[in-house]
């Protein structure tokens, strides 16, 4: 069954073994390049010059020590690539390989990594799974889906948590991709989202928050503001470059909004306990787009389940495998034509997916508490930390 599948991609690892040797190559001329420059710059570059030389030679040396994994004749494999440890896409990772073991038992192997959130990171990862000659990419965030793209064109690769493939890259349409990349997208129902939002806010000015540099959280903030438009709501916008002007952001929309906006965003996810402190100390309540982002200090959110995203992901990475490269052998039976194989297993004609079914609206009680705020609506609970209910409950016997 698996013969398939390696005599597929023989050719394309036969090249990337030039590739390889021509990416060590070019990061040695490039350290070249770089003592070249720091010997003819002047002062004022020398700090660019020096954190560009470092770069260069980390990925150097990386590529240079790594030893590929072994790989037992008759298994597949399958590498997880997630831009950032944020807890929504935890969870589709988990979901994701729990599922596919599910299907496949012994018969996979998963090597799940966690990046730094930065190219380089990124990179780092995804060139070792080429270099293990892994079968399929999990790419979890749009960081990670344009890194493993741009690093090849014929590994299968599938995506999670990418709020919108065509700004991603690697996919020509929605409806027929046309590449190597498929996936599930993470947006919302975006209406549904606005009436849940407009009921938390009550009235009150609505603050986005948002990181500029993430095209995704561009993109749901267009679609919201929209609506809002549409609806006549006042709100402002109130966007960052980096980790470093969350802070700020945040204080400045708590300042002059009532209610905080956050769309689906690896920064602030990722910086949720700023966010919780921030918006407590000046009483502004928070409404964002994960159940992640409420369990970590969002008064309320609307999202769909990234657990569940991340098990469809793994039916596709099956259907991949199995259909679209092996599609004979041993699952041909007469129920299938070699047409509806190729069908079901080829990633160029998988179209993108939605979670919309699995969309939630959710609040924090002790969030809840502490505000004084009632949940008015469909809103699911989320779970908390005791020691955070405990101290809720306290809170509100003393009022």
């Amino acid at each position: 069954m698996h013969q398939a599948m390696r005599a597929h991609n023989n050719e394309y690892y036969g090249k990337n073994e030039d590739i390889y040797m021509n990416r060590k190559l070019t990061a040695a001329i490039l350290c070249c390049m770089m003592v070249v420059l720091t010997a003819c710059g002047g002062k004022g570059g020398k700090k660019e010059e020096e954190s560009a030389a470092e770069a260069v030679t980390e990925e150097a040396a990386v590529v240079e020590t790594y030893t590929p994994a072994v790989h037992e004749e008759g298994k597949y494999y399958v590498g997880i690539i997630q831009q950032s440890g944020n807890d929504a896409l935890n969870s589709a990772s988990q979901g994701f390989q729990d599922e596919l073991k599910d299907l496949m038992g012994d018969d996979v192997e998963i090597d799940y990594k966690v990046a730094d959130g930065t190219e380089l990171g990124c990179d780092i990862i995804i060139d070792h799974f080429l270099q293990d000659k892994d079968d399929l990419i999990l790419a979890g965030g749009t960081l990670a889906l344009k890194r493993a793209y741009n690093a090849t064109k014929d590994v299968p690769i599938i995506g999670t948590g990418i709020t919108d493939f065509l700004l991603a890259g690697g996919v020509s349409s929605v409806g027929e991709p046309g590449g190597n990349v498929t996936g599930i997208s993470d947006l919302p129902p975006m209406k549904s989202q606005e009436e849940f939002l407009l009921n938390v806010a009550d009235g009150d000015t609505i603050g986005i928050v948002y990181c500029s540099e993430e095209m995704n959280s561009g993109f749901q903030v267009k679609l919201m503001k929209s609506y809002l438009d549409d609806d006549g709501v006042d709100y402002k916008e109130y966007p960052f470059r980096d980790d470093s002007g969350l802070e700020s952001a945040v204080t400045k929309a708590c300042e002059e909004c009532g209610t905080l906006y956050l769309p689906n965003d690896d920064a602030l996810s990722r910086n949720m306990a700023a966010v919780k402190r921030i918006s407590l100390e000046k009483g502004t309540k928070v409404f964002g787009s994960t159940e992640s982002m409420c369990r970590d200090g969002a008064l309320a959110a609307y999202g769909i389940d990234y657990y569940e995203m991340g098990k469809r992901t793994a039916e596709m990475a099956y259907d991949v495998m199995i259909y679209g490269i092996d599609k004979a052998d041993e699952y041909n039976n007469e129920d299938w034509e070699a047409d509806d194989y190729e069908e079901r297993g080829d990633i160029s004609k998988i179209s993108i997916d939605r979670m919309r079914d699995t969309a939630n609206a959710y609040y924090n009680p002790v969030i809840a508490g502490k505000l004084g705020w009632t949940p008015n609506g469909s809103y699911k609970e989320v779970e908390v930390e005791a020691e955070e209910t405990a101290e809720a409950a306290a809170q509100a016997g003393t009022n």
